[in-house]
């Protein structure tokens, strides 16, 4: 992967973190998570394409080997968070867990059901849907098709009500496509763009248009919000960073960040049973403090579980 899209991931991620702390004088940062959700999605539609597109072509993609290396990589920690998290709630096995474990829960629209068990997981039955329609999708990849699926997606946009929006349109499968469908396009666009143009100026007002559109979240539409409030800053935002030529590139490049990076997966899919533990245990603690104890705890955690995974079990 490009070195300054993978440390972006962290940076993503944390904001994805936030918006799940909720503790005294700090409040859940909605926004962030919003976000953060829109740009994996659309990540993953990016890095797909570019290592896979040209095989689609040229019609020497394997669909077994693919969805093979998406199992391997997703399922074994989904897996594992699944138990933990069925352990330390007692909770009976019941049809949620069921879909849970076959990473089916998105497709049933009701909070109940697709934020059960580990909630952040609705993430992965959703990007697996992705993963399942990418060659086919990338194989018939053209202007009809890009207007055929704007066309649904202003469809359903326009018709689902307000008090369905996150089972609509921030949670179900084929909906969240069109984040995927997105990187996609972009994909296309940054592979047949000769030279993409540069300026020094890039990197700060994409960051700049990035701060802006969290700041105006609240006052946002609870649709637009959901993800096309986010495309218009994210695609702009991967193709300056995708060059990877400002000040700001360079430290997305260094090593501490490649390193934090490398622990997003991990981090994503037990940030929020972690902060709900400690949380619970250590109500008294100060507020800065609690913060830091749930950002350090979460980060140890996710490193070990990256060497076991990794290294060890060589997934």
């Amino acid at each position: 992967m490009i070195e300054t899209l993978q440390s972006l991931r962290f940076i993503f991620m944390m904001m994805i973190f936030m918006s799940h702390f909720a503790y005294r004088d700090i409040r859940a940062f909605d926004a962030g998570g919003d976000c953060g959700v829109a740009f994996f999605f659309l990540l993953s539609g990016f890095v797909c394409s570019l290592r896979y597109g040209r095989q689609v072509q040229e019609s020497t993609f394997s669909y077994g080997k693919f969805m093979g290396r998406r199992i391997r990589k997703l399922y074994p920690l989904h897996l594992l968070c699944l138990v933990f998290f069925l352990v330390v709630s007692h909770s009976p096995i019941d049809f949620k867990v069921l879909l849970n474990l076959l990473l089916l829960q998105s497709w049933v629209p009701d909070a109940d059901w697709y934020f059960s068990c580990n909630s952040v997981s609705w993430f992965l039955s959703s990007l697996m849907f992705c993963y399942l329609v990418f060659p086919w999708v990338y194989r018939n990849l053209s202007k009809s098709l890009s207007l055929a699926i704007l066309i649904v997606y202003i469809a359903v946009y326009w018709f689902t009500p307000y008090d369905r929006v996150n089972a609509v349109l921030y949670v179900f499968p084929a909906v969240r496509f069109v984040d995927f469908y997105i990187g996609m396009l972009l994909c296309r666009f940054y592979e047949r763009s000769k030279a993409l143009p540069y300026y020094g100026w890039m990197e700060p007002l994409v960051i700049i248009v990035l701060l802006f559109t969290l700041a105006i979240y609240p006052d946002t539409d609870a649709k637009f919000r959901n993800a096309p409030l986010y495309w218009l800053v994210l695609v702009p935002l991967a193709l300056v960073f995708v060059q990877q030529k400002g000040s700001v590139s360079r430290w997305l490049k260094s090593k501490p960040m490649l390193f934090l990076a490398s622990l997003t997966m991990p981090l994503f899919l037990i940030h929020q049973m972690c902060i709900g533990i400690l949380l619970h245990r250590l109500p008294e603690m100060p507020t800065v403090l609690m913060l830091m104890t749930c950002i350090f705890v979460t980060l140890m955690i996710s490193w070990g579980v990256h060497v076991i995974f990794s290294r060890l079990l060589r997934l």
